[in-house]
């Protein structure tokens, strides 16, 4: 009896010490902060904080009653009504990315034979458009130019060139003059399929109807602003970054974007980490320290600036094309649980805006060297549904990394 006495005693001292290190993370993240005569005793110090970091990734793992029970029947977890994020979402628009400032968008005329080109660029790097059509063979069939007017607004509608192939491929390059150096803008994700009738249409994704009922599934807002042990939100640091860089914002939307840019121009993707075995750090207050990280770094960081100001902000496992051979949808890849990428859905506007932050950065760390890229891109902030489904298929929303 006295045994079992003590082992309750046990675990409940277990449970409490579960309970007190999660609630003040920081207090053990940061404990030479708040016992200075730690400052002398560096290794035990580093030791506990080391320890609090692993007990907290660890227990953030376990599973609730609610999460076992609900597994346990092979159902989704119930939110509670008043806590569900409610997303209105645009269907077959012809936008490729909904950002006001840049955007993009393709559509085909009633008759099937002519593509309209139109949209909206922020800067003269992009005032030059080559709109670029080639075909299944990667024969380059006609090359269009555009100029953006004195509002740098565009819109052409181009004939679709003759082929004997029933599918196109669509690009989309710019540059600040009419000659010289383009960049690509659009580049592998559009492409034109002829009907049965002849008629040219924009290719429906094949993940796209499994894509949109994983986004307009019901989540909840609570979580989407919690605080766990990678995505640092209640961190003194994180939100003063965060704070600084929306203090100038006048709506939700313009303090997602702010943030979005931020992370993309401050954070270099690191290419030589990736053949290394061993874990990447992701802790949204490590990438800020080594301005590095891979996918999952960008998304947690990201997560953690948005819900420091309280925006809901979800991190997004799934499988994204054009990383490593994968260029195409096809029966292995659309069908696989592999996750190779990480990115973000932001609730603002009454919406989950669709953010890939490692996509639109140009930065990057290659053989040792910090190459920064030229601009910052907003082709995946606020993406299309549609468009995004064209190289990105969402797998899982993650709640407790």
């Amino acid at each position: 009896m006295k045994h079992f006495r003590n082992f309750i005693l046990f675990i409940l001292a277990l449970f409490l010490s579960v309970l007190i290190i999660n609630a003040k993370t920081d207090f053990f993240y940061n404990i030479t902060s708040y016992i200075p005569a730690l400052e002398n005793h560096r290794i035990a110090a580093s030791m506990i904080t080391d320890a609090s970091k692993a007990l907290s990734e660890l227990t953030s793992l376990i599973p609730t009653p609610s999460e076992i029970i609900a597994s346990i029947k092979g159902e989704e977890l119930p939110i509670d009504p008043e806590d569900v994020a409610h997303n209105a979402y645009i269907a077959d628009s012809p936008m490729l990315t909904f950002y006001p400032h840049e955007n993009i968008s393709v559509m085909t005329d009633e008759t099937g034979t002519a593509v309209s080109v139109f949209g909206v660029v922020a800067d003269a790097s992009k005032s030059h458009l080559i709109v670029n059509f080639s075909d299944a063979a990667s024969e380059q069939l006609d090359q269009t130019s555009i100029t953006v007017d004195t509002s740098m607004q565009f819109n052409k509608t181009i004939d679709i060139p003759e082929t004997p192939y029933d599918r196109l491929e669509l690009t989309v390059f710019t540059g600040p003059k009419a000659y010289g150096q383009f960049t690509s803008w659009v580049l592998n994700m559009v492409h034109l399929v002829r009907n049965e009738n002849g008629a040219w249409t924009i290719e429906q994704s094949p993940v796209y109807e499994a894509n949109r009922a994983m986004y307009e599934k019901d989540k909840s807002v609570s979580n989407a602003l919690r605080s766990t042990p990678s995505i640092q939100s209640d961190d003194p640091s994180i939100v003063s970054i965060a704070q600084q860089l929306t203090a100038e914002c006048t709506s939700d939307y313009e303090k997602a974007a702010a943030l979005h840019d931020w992370v993309c121009s401050y954070i270099y993707y690191d290419e030589d980490s990736l053949s290394l075995d061993e874990t990447i750090p992701y802790y949204a207050t490590e990438v800020i320290e080594s301005r590095s990280a891979v996918c999952l770094g960008l998304a947690t960081l990201y997560a953690a600036l948005c819900r420091s100001i309280e925006l809901p902000c979800n991190v997004v496992s799934g499988y994204a094309l054009g990383i490593g051979e994968d260029t195409e949808w096809n029966s292995s890849n659309i069908s696989s649980d592999y996750q190779n990428h990480a990115w973000n859905e932001v609730y603002v506007d009454g919406r989950w805006v669709i953010v890939d932050t490692t996509w639109d950065s140009q930065n990057k760390i290659q053989n040792g060297e910090y190459v920064e890229g030229e601009s910052v891109s907003h082709l995946y902030f606020d993406s299309n549904l549609q468009f995004f489904s064209q190289t990105h298929r969402i797998l899982e929303y993650s709640r407790r990394r």
